[in-house]
């Protein structure tokens, strides 16, 4: 398998989390924040990340996280780079604290750009010691 081309390390506050449940699902809002520290961008996570998760009554769960980056590209340059990475996960996946997502990109750098702003990538979501770990991965390498 190939090496992941970023890793985000993700931080949640537990006392900042939201919830509601119903007999028709529940939703769980959880705001975060981050940084991430690669060959490709480095940079913080703004303010206003947010994973949202719905779940049906059956207990499969929706996840749709997003959140932009403030940081340097490659080069160096000051950009940003805005992360929405959905994915759909079961009752044993959330038992294993790892599932696949996929993740879309959009920045403003000029050197990036061209190669994230495709839909190319898959991630990797898992629980760590500290909090949540985002491997994002070119599935055409």
């Amino acid at each position: 398998m190939n090496e992941p081309i970023m890793t985000f390390q993700i931080f949640v506050e537990d006392s900042q989390i939201s919830n509601m449940e119903g007999p028709y699902g529940a939703v769980t809002m959880i705001p975060f924040t981050g940084r991430v520290e690669s060959e490709l961008f480095t940079g913080e996570i703004l303010p206003g990340a947010v994973d949202v998760q719905v779940e049906n009554p059956a207990g499969s769960r929706n996840m749709c996280a997003k959140y932009m980056f403030q940081g340097k590209d490659r080069e160096g340059n000051a950009c940003h780079l805005f992360v929405e990475n959905n994915g759909y996960f079961s009752k044993a996946d959330r038992e294993n604290a790892f599932f696949h997502a996929c993740p879309r990109f959009i920045t403003d750098s000029p050197v990036l750009g061209a190669f994230l702003c495709q839909a190319r990538f898959r991630s990797e979501v898992q629980s760590v010691e500290d909090g949540i770990e985002i491997r994002i991965y070119d599935v055409l390498e």
